[in-house]
């Protein structure tokens, strides 16, 4: 599909996709691309979803877009926060950020060790708070942006991964609050286990382009409404 055919053109805007990894990851940075945005891709860390990062880069660039691989570490705040510097740079500023990790933790939670707690909420949590932290200081050097944060919800994933994904939207709404005076917007999409990732690329679409002011501590969730359903606001 064409710029011209999706309806939603994002050329000119430079966004970084972290997670691109996962299904919603992968999905959404595909969106984007087709769309018209240039893109930095990163992974979670540097393992085998640097080759979907890479699968991603080659089809972005048959499409002329710029797109780029990167390697994040998501457990380390300050690793985010120089490597999310470092895709301004060579992007030349970003527009928007998109925070898609996603690590269920399957077992009781009795039976779940401190290292288990500190990982399920580490990448379900403190991952997407890095990601915003880092997304702020590049935002006020370009003057606005738009943070969106993706939740994969799972009920198989355990308590303590549910827990995470809740704490992620609160953070999403309380920190829209915050942002209020700010030219930043904040937003969440959360996308269920049985739903596709081609969907969560259409919503991610309508969610950051659509008007900041109304967009800003929304938490849109894929499972409230049916395929092709738009609400009174024409949102997704």
């Amino acid at each position: 599909m064409s710029v011209e055919e999706s309806g939603r053109s994002f050329l000119g805007r430079r966004g970084l996709v972290i997670g691109v990894e996962t299904d919603a990851g992968s999905a959404i940075a595909s969106a984007l691309g087709t769309a018209g945005a240039d893109l930095a891709l990163a992974t979670m860390r540097a393992d085998e979803g640097v080759l979907v990062a890479r699968r991603l880069q080659r089809q972005l660039r048959e499409l002329g877009r710029q797109a780029s691989t990167y390697a994040f570490d998501v457990t380390l705040g300050q690793n985010v926060k120089v490597s999310t510097r470092q895709v301004a740079k060579e992007l030349g500023g970003l527009d928007f950020v998109v925070s898609a990790p996603d690590e269920p933790l399957v077992g009781p939670f009795e039976r779940l060790t401190d290292s288990d707690l500190a990982r399920v909420t580490t990448v379900n949590f403190y991952a997407h708070v890095y990601a915003v932290r880092a997304a702020l200081d590049e935002f006020r050097r370009g003057g606005e942006g738009h943070a969106l944060l993706v939740v994969r919800r799972s009920e198989d994933g355990g308590a303590a991964y549910q827990a995470a994904q809740a704490a992620t939207l609160s953070l999403v709404t309380t920190l829209a609050d915050e942002l209020r005076e700010q030219a930043v917007t904040i937003s969440a999409l959360i996308v269920p286990a049985n739903i596709g990732g081609a969907r969560a690329g259409r919503a991610a679409l309508e969610l950051l382009q659509g008007d900041p002011a109304r967009a800003s501590g929304r938490v849109y969730d894929l499972a409230a409404r049916p395929e092709g359903a738009a609400d009174h606001e024409g949102r997704p």
